[in-house]
């Protein structure tokens, strides 16, 4: 009970017996060892101690020896008012407690429940000190309520108050000042009182939507002034609550905007032509930096396009003089220099599709820990001994979501950038570590917020000012000399790094390095252990089956079909989705259909659709070399479905066509 109480209360306690009183006091101390207790036991000492002291709570015994307890409580009414007054007797019966509760005494208890002293008495102490809070606030917004007024009456702008449902509850004296009006008269006219008529269904709306949603209101509206000018009023309102939480109303202020207003209609007019004007320049602008775009991507590209063109058609035309002439010997190095040659082509394409991001990407689950020990012999032997590979490895590494061939060519990029940074030799460092992006961070990354796995590169090499690091992922940007480089690799790595839904950062000093960090996100998913066997290599091997190839492309169909007929495959021929769906709805075998994705007309993925509901079973192979849509496997490819991307090499395109007539699919179901 100590601690409930009230601290320092002060008791008066009025009772004869001083063994009820010692009883008495016992029961009282339990509010607390603060409590103070004085004891009266006759009229005049009862009444001489309200007269000196300030009570807190009065006991009082029902029966006294000069006067009775409902006259002790008329004493108390008049020398302490507000006192709470608790009788005490032991022969007090119903109908006295009633007299004396309804007399005004705060409760009663008898001689024989003793025990209930300390809980009537916290109750009392609580009710009164409720009750002088009550008060104190009472004088306190009274006292508020009087500094508003003398406030509001004084401001240069017109201030009001209003009820829930708009009524106005308070206007300062400006309305009368201002306008041909008085107090009450808006107090009971409202704003219809100001508003021109024009203006007054507008307002009213936002007025409603404001209470209705205890929302600000800020509007501007038309008034007429004292001396008959319209005006305009800036209106601004804030809903104001009770105590309780209880929306109460709006309260606000209204300036005079008129010149503001008078301002702006010239400004808007001035900028509306200026507008124009610039519109004009930024279209002429925009035009000239497209057209200087384009001549730097069309240069870059034809520049290395160009060099391995050379080579396929300098290869190409020496093997035919070769063989023309009978002299084979020899002509394997003109193979190899065709192949090197579009190796170089097809890599140099990747990587612009990598830079616009419509690659076709593999996303998988995928061990960068795992990715990254696999590479370090080459990487070693690409860079050279005079560079020594560390690697810091996140031992507990989360499993992220990636393209395990384009993250393995995004980390050989950098550590060749890198060597190429270190001519002298030098330090580099790959490490990994989780890593959570908050919502700031993600956003200036532009990402979601959430786990990814963080991927460093880091060399001691000469580093780069902050000028190069503002272009450094430009497609064509490189500060190598001409011939050393395309340009592409880190718009490569940035473009690739985006489409899987990551991001990319350079972080360097000049003569102190370069660290890359790549943030790759991280693959929450549970997946089942993998059967080591899905490990095994692949072998091609001669096969049987019809095989439906769809390709526009006239060379590369008879490519295709000459090496699948080499395999021992039936092939059926079309250049069009519209001549392939012909033969898909005939009575013809069809084991597989190889179709290339971007068809004219309906694409491949469509044609894919339009198969499956005339053969639900029919195995889907597609190839690409782009396609708007074909982007990332997942989603684009159904169950019996698969993708290669051109150009491809025949041997695994023979292990893709023989897998694929292995597999088991029992329809779209």
């Amino acid at each position: 009970m100590a601690d409930s109480s009230e601290p320092g209360a002060r008791i008066l306690l009025l009772e004869d017996s001083s063994i009820d009183a010692d009883l008495i006091t016992r029961q009282i101390l339990k509010l607390g060892p603060d409590t103070r207790i004085d004891r009266a036991v006759i009229r005049r000492d009862f009444e001489t101690a309200l007269s000196a002291s300030r009570y807190d709570l009065i006991f009082s015994d029902y029966s006294l020896p000069d006067f009775t307890g409902l006259e002790a409580f008329g004493v108390a009414t008049t020398l302490a008012p507000n006192v709470p007054f608790i009788f005490i007797s032991g022969v007090i019966g119903e109908k006295f407690a009633t007299e004396a509760v309804r007399a005004g005494a705060t409760d009663y208890v008898t001689k024989r429940d003793l025990g209930r002293i300390p809980g009537v008495a916290k109750r009392a102490l609580d009710e009164a000190r409720a009750r002088r809070d009550r008060e104190t606030a009472m004088l306190a917004l009274q006292e508020s309520e009087h500094r508003f007024q003398l406030m509001a009456d004084s401001a240069p702008a017109l201030i009001w108050a209003t009820d829930e449902v708009g009524r106005f509850t308070f206007v300062n004296r400006r309305f009368e000042t201002d306008f041909v009006t008085t107090i009450p008269e808006m107090m009971d006219g409202g704003w219809a009182t100001l508003i021109l008529a024009d203006d007054l269904p507008a307002f009213a709306a936002a007025n409603q939507q404001a209470l209705q949603r205890r929302a600000v209101l800020s509007v501007e509206v038309r008034v007429i002034d004292g001396d008959g000018h319209t005006r305009w009023l800036r209106c601004e309102a804030a809903p104001r609550y009770s105590g309780s939480g209880r929306f109460v109303g709006h309260v606000g202020c209204a300036i005079d905007v008129s010149g503001i207003r008078l301002a702006n209609d010239m400004l808007e007019a001035e900028v509306e032509a200026r507008t124009r004007e610039l519109a004009e320049k930024e279209e002429a602008l925009r035009q000239s930096q497209k057209m200087e775009a384009i001549g730097q991507l069309t240069g870059g590209i034809a520049h290395d396009f160009n060099n391995m063109l050379a080579g396929i058609k300098g290869g190409a035309d020496l093997l035919r003089k070769r063989l023309a002439t009978g002299k084979v010997d020899g002509i394997d190095r003109y193979i190899d220099i065709i192949t090197s040659s579009a190796d170089r082509a097809a890599a140099l394409t990747h990587r612009l599709l990598a830079f616009s991001r419509r690659q076709s990407l593999d996303v998988e689950r995928t061990d960068l820990n795992e990715r990254i020990s696999s590479l370090l012999e080459l990487l070693q032997r690409t860079i050279g001994d005079s560079i020594n590979v560390e690697t810091k490895l996140e031992p507990r590494l989360w499993p992220a979501l990636t393209d395990r061939n384009q993250f393995e060519s995004a980390v050989l990029n950098l550590a060749i950038n890198a060597r190429d940074a270190m001519p002298g030799g030098g330090q580099l460092t790959i490490s990994t570590l989780n890593t959570k992006l908050n919502l700031a961070q993600a956003t200036s990354f532009g990402v979601a917020p959430g786990d990814y796995v963080q991927i460093l590169v880091s060399d001691t090499g000469t580093g780069m000012p902050q000028s190069v690091i503002d272009k450094a992922f430009d497609p064509f940007f490189t500060t190598k000399p001409i011939g050393q480089g395309t340009g592409l690799g880190l718009s490569m790595i940035f473009g690739f790094a985006k489409q899987v839904g990551g991001h990319t950062r350079i972080l360097s000093t000049p003569d102190e390095g370069t660290t890359v960090e790549i943030y790759m996100p991280r693959d929450t998913s549970v997946v089942a252990e993998a059967d080591d066997s899905e490990d095994e290599e692949m072998t091609v091997a001669t096969g049987s089956g019809t095989i439906l190839v769809v390709e526009d492309e006239v060379l590369v169909q008879m490519l295709i079909v000459d090496y699948l007929n080499d395999l021992g495959y039936e092939t059926i021929e079309a250049n069009d989705a519209q001549r392939a769906l012909s033969i898909i709805e005939s009575d013809q075998t069809i084991d597989l259909l190889l179709t290339d994705v971007g068809l004219p007309g309906m694409n491949g993925r469509e044609l894919a659709e339009r198969a499956r509901t005339v053969r639900p079973e029919l195995k889907v192979l597609f190839a690409t070399g782009y396609a708007e849509g074909a982007t990332s496997r997942q989603g684009f490819l159904a169950p019996g479905m698969d993708m290669v991307a051109k150009p491809f090499d025949l041997d695994k395109f023979g292990e893709k066509v023989n897998a694929m007539l292995k597999m088991e699919f029992s329809g779209t179901a």
